[in-house]
């Protein structure tokens, strides 16, 4: 995940903190396609632009390109500071304006891998888009999972999810309370670039 990482921090679509998110379950194959995300163009690139909270300013870093397949739809993520490397996602919905992403690292004419990836929980809200990457803070996970083992991987930081019921625990928690997260950092805001008339 050493080079994921990197394109992502270099990116900026997911803040990449001490932990992830992984499965080899829960949507295992990171060259499908999914649902669509609502507010994101089906039929032609886009753009998005991230929100700096220390500057308090949004940012445009990267452009989208949906691939359609059938009723199903992948984005690719091309990012502005010329990273060869790109970012293949697919969504499904957990519940009204909650989706779960897997997100792969793709390199020109390489298949993505499942190593190569992870999970994300956007929430949208007014137009607003709010990506869950990771989560540092147990008493948060203690929250989500009251009385249960936590899904942590063994012996590391990273968060491990067996089932699409635990992935839609944390997608609830995270759609009500993601404000409660701005002190931890474990999510970044962004949003679709407006066209202009």
């Amino acid at each position: 995940m050493n080079v994921l990482k990197t394109v992502l921090a270099i990116a900026a679509l997911l803040l990449v903190t001490s932990c992830t998110i992984e499965s080899d379950t829960v949507l295992p194959d990171p060259t499908a396609a999914g649902d669509a995300i609502p507010g994101f163009p089906s039929d032609k690139p886009f753009r998005l632009e991230t929100f700096e909270k220390d500057k308090q300013v949004y940012k445009a870093f990267a452009t989208i390109t949906p691939e359609r397949e059938t009723e199903a739809l992948r984005y690719v993520v091309t990012f502005d500071d010329g990273t060869p490397n790109r970012l293949v996602v697919q969504a499904r919905k957990i519940s009204e304006n909650n989706y779960l992403i897997r997100f792969a690292q793709t390199i020109e004419g390489l298949r993505p891998s499942l190593s190569e990836s992870g999970l994300g929980f956007v929430t949208i809200r007014d137009g607003d888009y709010y990506l869950l990457s990771g989560i540092t803070d147990d008493g948060q996970l203690e929250e989500m999972f009251p009385g249960q083992t936590l899904p942590r991987g063994a012996g590391t930081s990273t968060i491990k999810l067996d089932t699409m019921d635990q992935a839609k625990t944390i997608s609830a928690w995270f759609g009500a309370n993601f404000q409660k997260l701005t002190e931890y950092k474990d999510y970044t805001k962004f949003r679709v670039v407006k066209e202009q008339n």
